[in-house]
Formats: C-alpha cells, structure tokens, sequence
C-alpha cells in the first residue's frame, strides 16, 4: 500500500474515539492526513486526539452525537475548517453501537401488560446516522472542490457488518441497520459524478467486518470462541479499510474483514456484492467453509 497518497488530505472518522474507529484514526493520522474524530465520547475522544497530536500527528477532536443532523452539520464544518485546504476528501461512515435483540425486550414486564416500545437506539446511530453521514460527506464534497480540480476522488467509506450478508438470530435492529448501510452503499455507489461536471468522481466502498476483539465483543466472545468461531483484530479492519483508500482502482465494492493469520488482513476478501457475484451470496458461504 502507498499511504503517501493519503498525507495532507482531510479526513472525517466518525465513531473515531474508540475500538475499530480509533485504530482508522490512527492509521491515517500516520500517513500525514489532517483527521477529525467525531464521536460522543468526549473523554476517549480528546485523550486520543490529544495523544496523537503530541507527537506530531494532525488530530481534532469534535464532539458529535451521530443521530443528530445539527450535531454532525457542526462537526463537518469544523472538519472543514481544520484543514489547511478548507476542504473534506475522505469521509469513514464507522459510528456504530450494539443492539439490544428481541430476547430481552420479549422477557421484561408482566405477561399481562402491555408491552413498553423497544429501543430504537442502534437504528438510531447505525443506519439514520450514517444515513445522516452519506448527506453531509456528498454535500460538502460538492461545495469544497472546485470544477476542473486535478484532486484525486473523493471518497465515502461506509462500515457496515458481515451481518448484513449472514443472519444473526434475535438481532433485529442491529441487523436491520447493517442490512440498511449496505443499502445506502449500493444505491450511491454508482453516483460517481454526483458532485458535478468537472469535478472529482466519487468513490464508494462498504466494509464488512466479522466479529472483532473490542470492547463491543466482550460480552460475546466467549460464545464466539466456543462456537470454534475466531475474532478479527482491529488491525484486520484497518488493513481493509487503508486498501480502499489508497486505491483509486477499487470503487463500487464490499469487502469482507476475516480474522487475518500471517498478517493483518490478509484473508480480507472482495464480497462479489453485485450482479456476477450473486448479490455477495457465493462468495460468503465459500469463504466461511474454507
């Protein structure tokens, strides 16, 4: 991978505080890019920006909660104006949280009664709030490039999940929101000259993580591990999220993130979510046998 292409462009983690976000933080910070965390979590947030900042790294934290349109329209423009350019070139849609499964909302309260609404909070962050992601990274691409720029593509790169592709039971909303990014990244995916004659050509790319070691699986793992199923590594993530960013040859596609084994991504693997790949349903069934 060439990261030098990545040194001084401006890029929006969001869901950046923590876990696989803190790890695509840092991974672009290292590569000379101006990179702004947006997440809730202040206090991991500004300690991670604080940290990579000491020691020569361009980094700011904004605090942004995800399923606000006013919180992220906020965080954007800061972004904007923390780069020396005044301009966004690579936006990672990362925000995430997990869901609650209808299990425990089916077993709470009395048989008699009924039931209380359930939680939309993972619908909330996961799909309106990339959904809200997907709007401002398109609108602010357009408005900060001019026409006839020599810049290479601007690019969205949405985190979505292998549950999007394999079902999990029980996890409506967590599952729904997945299914819901993947949706979101096969209808723009195509949009290539959405930002306007002359201008640069959008590129769009969805990865797909497995499960991976954070404090988000912790509850999990150890279901995870006895099943005889394996945990990816934030690095395997990292891994495949830096392949399409460095890549001006890969747009359009899903990658799915496996645990790697020699080094880290080397069992990511192009999901064939298209037309000739069946819709992602060979390649996953295939892979998951080997």
């Amino acid at each position: 991978l060439d990261t030098g292409t990545l040194k001084d462009q401006n890029v929006i983690v969001t869901g950046g505080a923590n876990g696989i976000g803190a790890g695509i933080v840092t991974a672009f910070a290292e590569a000379g890019a101006y990179v702004s965390i947006l997440d809730i979590n202040e206090e991991m947030g500004t300690a991670l920006a604080n940290r990579l900042s000491e020691i020569g790294h361009h980094v700011q934290f904004t605090r942004a909660d995800m399923a606000s349109f006013t919180s992220q329209t906020t965080a954007f423009r800061s972004a904007i104006a923390f780069s020396p350019n005044k301009t966004i070139d690579i936006v990672v849609a990362n925000a995430g949280v997990p869901g609650n499964g209808i299990l425990p909302w089916l077993d709470n309260g009395s048989p008699s009664a009924d039931p209380e609404p359930p939680s939309t909070v993972a619908l909330d962050v996961n799909l309106t709030g990339i959904f809200y992601t997907a709007h401002l990274a398109v609108h602010y691409f357009r408005q900060t490039v001019s026409a006839g720029s020599s810049a290479s593509s601007k690019q969205l790169i949405l985190v979505s999940s292998l549950a999007a592709y394999i079902e999990i039971p029980n996890t409506l909303d967590y599952t729904a929101s997945k299914f819901g990014v993947r949706g979101i990244w096969r209808s723009l995916r195509n949009s290539v000259s959405i930002l306007g004659h002359y201008k640069p050509p959008l590129r769009t790319n969805l990865i797909a993580p497995t499960f991976i070691r954070t404090a988000m699986t912790t509850q999990i793992e150890s279901s995870v591990l006895g099943s005889g199923g394996k945990l990816g590594e934030v690095e395997d993530v990292v891994a495949g999220v830096l392949r399409v960013a460095t890549d001006e040859g890969i747009s359009g596609r899903a990658l799915a993130v496996a645990k790697g084994e020699d080094r880290a991504g080397d069992r990511n693997f192009d999901l064939g979510d298209d037309f000739e790949g069946g819709g992602g349903g060979v390649e996953v069934p295939r892979r998951m046998r080997d």
